[in-house]
């Protein structure tokens, strides 16, 4: 009978520890993930906040590039003052090219400049001013606003890294 006894107990002892093992590994990874996520968010925080910080302050390199010869994406004649040539020639850029000089990496990126009534800009040779796909179904969203001057206009623009 006692050693009956001692089997229940150690049976019953092995359950409670593995129970108490499962919910552990369980809550270290959520905790896991959730750090990951958090990760993923500050990294693409940062990049989208780079991004539009030299999109709007700086001019660019070469100073008067094209789709063609540029070397550093910037949007700029002044800081926070839109180029309208340089904006067109941002927007019709491709999609890799884009990804590349602004090093935004694996992310999707959707770009547009709207005018404080909320009609989206139109660029000197016709066309709107945006560029890439709106986020839909996205795993995560960065969007980051600033505020500029585009064709003597206050404006606002609007860059969203997503996956």
């Amino acid at each position: 009978m006692k050693a009956q006894v001692w089997s229940l107990d150690f049976a019953a002892s092995v359950v409670i520890f593995l129970t108490a093992i499962i919910v552990a590994m369980f809550a270290l990874n959520f905790t896991m993930a959730q750090n990951a996520q958090q990760t993923e968010f500050n990294i693409m925080e940062n990049a989208a906040m780079s991004v539009s910080d030299s999109l709007v302050r700086l001019p660019g390199m070469p100073d008067g590039w094209n789709r063609t010869t540029v070397t550093t994406i910037g949007l700029a004649s002044q800081e926070n003052i839109l180029n309208g040539t340089k904006l067109e020639e941002f927007v019709a850029m491709d999609n890799d090219t884009v990804k590349n000089l602004l090093g935004t990496g694996n992310y999707r990126l959707y770009f547009e400049v709207r005018y404080v009534n909320g009609t989206l800009a139109t660029l000197p040779g016709g066309g709107q001013a945006s560029r890439g796909a709106y986020p839909s179904g996205a795993a995560l969203i960065i969007p980051v606003q600033r505020y500029v001057l585009y064709m003597e206009r206050p404006a606002r623009m609007m860059l969203i890294l997503w996956t």
